[in-house]
């Protein structure tokens, strides 16, 4: 299926994805300006550590606050809890125009770790609903292939305006603009009629209609539909029953995430997954906190080689590098979406074997990114590995959806997004710091190595996984 056709047929997740579109392009705007403001007003020799901090300011709320999203997003209208995110965000963004009157890094640190405070809720619930809004297999393929793209697509779009209207119409600007952009994704998700509410909820909403999570379980020999077929047989996992005693409200928060973790542990392919996310997060974390200071000082430098007029036009070098980069990662996403979308297709043995190979060259790609000597050469690094990048980050996200029942999705997808905070949170905090003292090639370098054994580690426990599972339903798991 493509991506035109998912979008002409599926009305529902049509208005889903373009406020994705909307509101992530204002996120990628608004991102290069933070960054440049917060590496301006650092000052040499304390970079690493103030670009380290505001990425953790903007990740660790994802873990704090993770667990109880997703119980909240199990037990209510996610479509609410989206709406009610995004115009809150709205209101918080503007806390930057503070932060920059104010020069100071505190508020930045303050605002983002805010306004990401808010979205772990409407990333929870966004994830949550895909499977509501599509009817078949092909469908929960393209919608996740055309996540990643549109993703992609919003990081070059958004970065390259960033540097642009900062420069020309002040970084104020910027700053409304990305909260406006989150009222009209609360608009369009408005708009959503197919059901979102949790299965907790036990109901519907008004004109609600059902999704893929109502027959995926269901065979080919039941339905007659090759598409309604699982990527791999699915093993049933029952949940304890929560105590007839009545719970505090965070004591019912506690009891639903560890029964959301308890789930995990007893799929084995699922507890794979989440093994090698969370190896991916040590290493992708060093690419988190070194892509802008990278950025930053390639970007200077290229600058400082070109001729007095072309130095006239770029008045902010450090401005203009990240935006480079970033660029370079969105276009990178969006060749490598299609790929994604073809190599993800078909057979379920090769979903895995594709996942583990893709993700063995995402190291690489870090890894061969930390060596190059110009601006131009880690731009061409970084498109090669996006590309590569959203085959990985497909594959991944269909088998997790796919292998997970829909009375516990918000609480699964919250764990799989507090793992691979935490652990993109702890490497943060390390490579920033380390950064400022041995230099940013032998700390991306390294981080390349971590994922290259997490690509390796993906083969031995699927290998287990598929045992096990064979063990338990007699078929062949991805």
């Amino acid at each position: 299926m493509t991506y035109r056709q998912l979008l002409a047929r599926n009305a529902d997740f049509r208005r889903l994805w373009t406020g994705q579109v909307v509101s992530e392009i204002g996120d990628w705007l608004n991102n290069i300006a933070v960054l440049a403001l917060a590496i301006q007003l650092a000052g040499e020799g304390r970079v690493g550590l103030a670009v380290a901090t505001y990425a953790i300011a903007r990740h660790l709320p994802l873990f704090l606050f993770g667990p109880i999203a997703g119980v909240v997003v199990d037990r209510v209208n996610r479509r609410r809890v989206m709406i009610a995110a995004d115009l809150t965000r709205a209101a918080l963004a503007l806390g930057f125009m503070l932060a920059a009157r104010l020069s100071s890094l505190a508020v930045i640190y303050v605002v983002g770790a805010s306004l990401f405070s808010v979205s772990s809720f409407f990333n929870a619930a966004k994830r949550a609903s895909i499977p509501n809004l599509v009817r078949h297999t092909e469908e929960l393929l393209a919608a996740n292939s055309i996540s990643a793209s549109t993703t992609a697509a919003t990081i070059a779009v958004g970065s390259a305006l960033g540097g642009v209207v900062a420069t020309v119409l002040g970084r104020d600007t910027v700053f409304v603009l990305n909260a406006l952009t989150f009222v009209a994704s609360a608009e369009m998700i408005r708009r959503i009629r197919a059901r979102t509410s949790g299965a907790g909820t036990g109901r519907r909403g008004e004109g609600e209609t059902g999704g893929l999570r109502d027959v995926v379980i269901r065979t080919e020999e039941e339905t007659g539909d090759p598409h309604a077929v699982s990527l791999s047989p699915r093993p049933h996992v029952p949940l304890s029953p929560r105590p007839s005693i009545s719970l505090s409200p965070l004591r019912r928060v506690a009891f639903d995430f560890r029964e959301g973790l308890r789930y995990v542990r007893r799929d084995p392919l699922l507890a794979a997954v989440f093994v090698v996310a969370g190896g991916w997060g040590l290493g992708n974390g060093a690419a988190r906190a070194l892509y802008s200071i990278f950025g930053a000082r390639l970007g200077e430098q290229a600058v400082r080689g070109w001729g007095a007029g072309v130095r006239a036009i770029v008045e902010r070098p450090t401005d203009f590098g990240i935006s480079v980069l970033f660029v370079a990662m969105g276009l990178g996403g969006v060749l490598g979406a299609p790929l994604a979308r073809r190599f993800n297709r078909g057979a379920t043995e090769g979903l895995g074997s594709r996942m583990g190979r893709s993700l063995v060259l995402d190291g690489c790609g870090l890894a061969l990114f930390s060596l190059m000597p110009s601006l131009w050469g880690a731009a061409l690094v970084l498109v090669a590995r996006e590309m590569n990048f959203a085959i990985w980050w497909t594959a991944q996200q269909t088998l997790l959806m796919k292998r997970t029942e829909d009375r516990v999705a918000g609480r699964v997808f919250a764990s799989y997004e507090t793992l691979t905070t935490l652990t993109m949170v702890g490497s943060i905090l390390v490579c920033g710091e380390v950064a400022d003292h041995v230099g940013i090639r032998p700390v991306a370098a390294g981080g390349g190595s971590v994922i290259i054994l997490s690509g390796v580690l993906w083969f031995v426990l699927r290998r287990r996984g598929r045992a096990a599972t064979r063990t338990v339903a007699g078929g062949d798991p991805a």
